[in-house]
């Protein structure tokens, strides 16, 4: 032991886990193993070290961090008297200590020059993407074992990361961050690059959701007056004219509008026509239990009850209704949908303001519009994407702190 003891009077315990959490970043975007293990590694790093453990300790009264561990909160309590399988009870738990990423991501990017870093990683991590994409597409070759065109584990995933990746670059060149030398031509054309391939090459109605909401977002704060109103809703209409134009767009957004129109005629189960019978289902579910719900992992046992007896696919057991706030609604009960909503209130309470704040809360919108459609907050990705995100851009450090966090560095 006598031989680490030098190499550990070097080690430098909070760039090590805000480099972790940085790696995590892009290990969401390519491997799902990578990120478990970088996750691992972080939390036995605060877990190792007191510093890190005192910086925790200095971030639990921020309104975020409060509400995630009330929500991971009701979370427990529904285990006790959830309908479901307790092994599904015990997994859904576990699966959300992905909120944990707030608490130590805000621990550790508490001030603007690592709050860049983190933008500026998703920014080159994206571009090479996008390259790769792009010369996917054009060379009709796959990458591995994606799609052609498709290089971030499935096109829903690409499109919304490419939509945040264009929505940050133009936030840095609206706020004129000055991020580095070349940042005057990278920043427009990461824009310019990533839009074009939402719209013409990566088929997800996600990303088209989530890029329509952060352009009608930066529309808004970039004008002032009248203008927002204007030209935010122009700007979403000439987008919505251009995903129409591309083929790519228009078959999936065409499919999915026929999918849902003529769901009750359709003899096969597609994807937005289940949607329509599953929110349907999922209501009458709310409906049964509404003031607690089944309990955690309860949903699909809440599920069953409503299509006994229904033949085809319209009785076809789900395991998840696609769309977030339907789902906690039936788990947890209306109560314990009024805690998640607040839990989501309570980023808009955090003490950060300019181009940080205007990146945090401009994606955790995007991310509410396509829940309601999917389960963002909940999956693996995407989940963990949102609160390192939110947890690191919308940390703050109160002024009664910055001596402690001075002390702390």
């Amino acid at each position: 032991m006598k031989y680490l003891h030098p190499i550990m009077a070097k080690f430098d315990e909070l760039q090590a886990v805000r480099y972790l959490l940085l790696g995590q970043l892009i290990f969401l975007m390519i491997s799902t193993s990578l990120a478990v293990v970088a996750e691992i590694l972080v939390i036995l790093l605060f877990l190792s070290f007191p510093v890190l453990r005192n910086r925790v300790r200095i971030v639990l009264r921020q309104p975020m961090v409060i509400m995630s561990l009330v929500w991971l909160g009701v979370v427990s309590l529904g285990v006790l008297y959830s309908l479901g399988p307790q092994g599904e009870s015990i997994n859904i738990l576990y699966s959300w200590r992905k909120l944990f990423l707030i608490p130590l991501a805000a621990a550790v990017f508490n001030d603007d020059t690592w709050k860049l870093k983190l933008v500026l990683t998703l920014l080159w991590t994206v571009m090479l993407a996008v390259v790769l994409s792009d010369l996917s597409w054009l060379l009709n070759v796959r990458i591995y074992k994606f799609p052609i065109g498709i290089v971030i584990h499935n096109h829903a995933t690409q499109g919304m990361i490419f939509a945040v990746g264009a929505f940050a670059a133009a936030g840095l060149w609206r706020f004129k961050i000055p991020a580095f030398p070349a940042a005057r031509w990278f920043l427009p054309a990461a824009v310019l690059l990533l839009s074009l391939n939402i719209v013409f090459i990566t088929p997800g109605r996600s990303g088209y959701l989530v890029f329509l909401v952060l352009a009608g977002l930066m529309v808004f704060v970039w004008t002032k007056g009248w203008q927002k109103y204007v030209f935010s809703s122009g700007l979403v209409v000439v987008l919505g004219i251009g995903l129409f134009i591309s083929p790519v767009a228009r078959d999936r957004i065409m499919v999915g509008g026929k999918e849902i129109n003529s769901y009750e005629q359709d003899q096969n189960l597609t994807s937005m026509g289940i949607r329509r019978v599953m929110w349907q289902n999922t209501w009458k579910a709310f409906l049964d239990k509404p003031l607690l719900g089944y309990g955690t992992g309860g949903f699909v046992e809440g599920y069953r009850r409503q299509v006994a007896g229904i033949p085809g696919w319209q009785g076809q057991v789900v395991a998840d209704p696609h769309n977030q706030f339907l789902r906690i609604a039936v788990e947890y009960g209306v109560l314990g949908l009024l805690v998640f909503l607040v839990f989501l209130g309570s980023f808009l309470r955090q003490e950060v303001f300019g181009w940080a704040r205007f990146l945090g809360l401009g994606v955790l919108v995007a991310w509410c519009a396509t829940s309601m459609f999917s389960a963002h907050f909940a999956s693996f990705t995407e989940g963990r994407f949102i609160y390192l995100w939110c947890g690191a851009l919308l940390a703050y450090v109160p002024s009664t702190e910055h001596n402690a966090f001075d002390h702390l560095s």
